[in-house]
């Protein structure tokens, strides 16, 4: 009687826990508030892995505004903003470990942006292949970057009220009018590779969720930062049972690569939900959680033969025509920066043990593993180069 006793309450504890997990997102995801206004990730002046110098001259350095967005309607994203915001991240990475004459220059950038209204989209206005990219360029390339540095310099430098609602008003327009799916209700039909999926799970949607919460913290507005909680729950939710993502998978030689960055939006929505004192990493939806998708990765990389059943459906692969051969950048924060927050919190997770074991005997590694082993080795150390897909440089700021 006593063992019969013990087991429901063990089966009482374990059906709790569980929906206690559950229900705390869900309150969360209701409820939740801007508690930190204006931080969107808090600057990092003692951490030994963050940029903090400025290695080149603002006089010499100008970061152009570029006026219209003109994305292909193929594959591919309008690369002007990507240069510029490589150019715009030598003021940002310093900016963000504390340092003013960096810090002064972001607002000087983002100043001459909004002043210009710079960024503007004149493309379509429906799914049609430019929309697609035109709002990706600016939500990856533009928004959220610009509005993670000027979170950063709010933090470190003195800004006129005048200013402040220049810029603000520029982030507005810039979020509303590069909204993609992030109210999307409907799934997608058979021959699509992800039937049954909602769209609003996309890695695109995913980039637009983030810079509505940004710009949620940003400006105090609640609502606007609970809106990226929807698509965290439905990426989490209809990954499959094997941790893979539906949408993402089935990009024939670019299925890990897409992966990976959906891995990294998420990481970011949980981040951010994290810096105003939310947890939602341990959201579970029946068995289903974000360690699952980060265990499926590790295993691509044991064996990468486990993708190939959905990468073969081969849909908008770009240049990765070989779904045998996936294509993962191995020195890019946008494949990897992910697992730089993942490992710092859950350092006992098994998917984190598993990773300890190969880096302490690493004769018989693949390739793939040898990357991932790379990174895990890496963290607290050496700091990527740009933050594409990360907001942030993520061994700075993802780690804890």
């Amino acid at each position: 009687m006593k063992i019969l006793k013990k087991f429901y309450f063990i089966v009482f504890f374990l059906f709790v826990g569980i929906n206690s997990t559950s229900a705390n997102f869900k309150e969360i995801r209701k409820k939740a508030i801007v508690k930190n206004p204006e931080i969107i990730f808090p600057v990092q002046s003692k951490k030994k892995n963050c940029i903090k110098d400025l290695y080149i001259s603002p006089d010499t350095h100008y970061v152009r505004p570029v006026l219209k967005v003109n994305a292909p309607s193929g594959y591919g994203l309008d690369n002007r903003f990507n240069h510029a915001l490589s150019e715009f991240e030598d003021f940002s990475f310093p900016c963000s470990g504390g340092n003013i004459e960096a810090c002064e220059n972001v607002k000087k950038v983002i100043l001459e942006w909004a002043n210009a209204n710079a960024a503007k989209r004149t493309g379509p206005s429906d799914g049609e292949g430019r929309y697609w990219n035109d709002t990706l360029t600016v939500n990856l390339y533009i928004a959220s970057p610009m509005m993670a540095a000027y979170s950063f310099a709010k933090q470190t430098i003195s800004i006129s009220e005048e200013e402040d609602n220049i810029i603000k008003d520029w982030f507005k327009k810039l979020v509303k009018k590069n909204e993609h799916l992030m109210y999307n209700y409907s799934n997608y039909k058979s021959g699509s590779g992800a039937v049954g999926t909602p769209k609003r799970a996309h890695n695109h949607a995913l980039s637009s969720a983030i810079s509505h919460m940004q710009l949620g913290i940003l400006l105090g507005d609640d609502k606007l930062f609970r809106t990226a909680f929807k698509n965290f729950k439905a990426a989490i939710k209809y990954q499959r049972k094997d941790g893979s993502m539906p949408i993402e998978t089935r990009r024939g030689g670019r299925a890990m690569f897409y992966q990976a960055r959906a891995m990294n939006a998420l990481a970011v929505i949980a981040i951010l939900a994290e810096n105003q004192g939310y947890n939602i990493w341990d959201y579970e939806y029946k068995g289903k959680d974000y360690h699952n998708i980060v265990k499926f990765f590790i295993d691509f990389t044991e064996n990468n033969e486990i993708v190939f059943k959905y990468a073969k459906s081969m849909k908008y692969p770009g240049p990765a025509k070989n779904y045998k051969k996936q294509d993962l950048d191995s020195r890019s924060s946008s494949n990897w920066g992910w697992l730089y927050a993942y490992v710092t919190r859950f350092p006992d997770h098994e998917n984190v043990q598993r990773l300890k074991k190969w880096s302490q005997n690493k004769s018989n590694l693949n390739s793939y593993q040898w990357d991932i082993v790379h990174h895990y080795l890496n963290i607290k150390k050496r700091p990527f180069s740009s933050a594409s897909w990360t907001v942030v440089e993520p061994n700075c700021h993802f780690t804890k």
